[in-house]
């Protein structure tokens, strides 16, 4: 498969396609992604928040009763379409995460997850760094969700890359001030 063109976006069954593809891996001993759904990942989160969002609260939701992945699709495929009732649920899963940070769970979802974070950031190092800044960010939020001190090492390479990364500022900011998920 073709590597994608930077300027391009990806098309919705493509990114539909990929965002499952990570959906699955959370749950697949030794998961792993293709090269070509690590680089839409990418450059979807680049340029949809939302995609970002929906990846974090795929792994820090997973132990929460009303995880659903279908609701992580919508989320993520069609952020700008008002819908009420999937951001209460967001808001919902949110605050629950908060209760519930490195205690209820999945810790081989977590562990996956890493992974394939990782490899998203080593397979787009090539090809443009501000790819990385994104999945950098998410994998320093679930280490300080997790109260791993290492979190902030991954924020300051994320803001390396993009000093206007407002997740890997909030992850630093957070462990700035000594505020950590849970514990505080």
């Amino acid at each position: 498969m073709a590597a994608i063109d930077i300027k391009e976006t990806p098309s919705t069954t493509t990114f539909a396609t990929a965002f499952d593809e990570w959906l699955d891996g959370l749950d697949t001993p030794q998961a792993t992604l293709t090269k070509h759904s690590m680089e839409i990942l990418a450059k979807s989160m680049r340029k949809n928040m939302a995609l970002r969002d929906a990846i974090l609260l795929s792994v820090i939701c997973a132990g929460n009763p009303e995880y659903d992945k279908g609701k992580l699709r919508d989320y993520a495929a069609a952020p700008r379409i008002p819908n009420h009732q999937l951001s209460e649920w967001c808001e919902r899963m949110m605050k629950w995460s908060f209760a519930h940070a490195g205690h209820e769970t999945d810790k081989d979802k977590v562990l996956n997850a890493s992974r394939m974070l990782v490899d998203i950031v080593a397979a787009v190092e090539d090809t443009d760094l501000k790819l990385q800044v994104q999945p950098l960010a998410i994998i320093s939020y679930i280490l300080w969700w997790m109260g791993d001190e290492r979190a902030m090492l991954t924020a300051m390479r994320a803001l390396a890359i993009d000093e206007e990364c407002s997740l890997a500022a909030i992850v630093a900011a957070a462990i700035h001030g000594d505020q950590w998920p849970n514990r505080n």
